[in-house]
């Protein structure tokens, strides 16, 4: 029988780890963006200062380590 805590403490990790791949999800959806808006002719950096031009994941899931870059 597992202990309650060890759940909660278990249940508490996966959210960590679905929290960090939903930041690179978004992260790479926004450089996706940009990638579509330099591909469209138009001018990503100067409509978009703040936006990710890189992505960089680093959770703990499957593929942990991937690392993209965009022009």
């Amino acid at each position: 029988m597992t202990n309650i805590y060890d759940a909660i403490k278990e249940k508490e990790n996966q959210i960590a780890i679905f929290q960090a791949q939903i930041s690179g999800l978004q992260a790479e959806i926004e450089a996706l963006r940009v990638a579509a808006r330099i591909l469209e002719g138009g001018s990503a950096i100067a409509s978009e200062p703040n936006r990710p031009v890189a992505v960089q994941s680093n959770s703990a899931g499957a593929g942990a380590e991937k690392k993209r870059v965009w022009p």
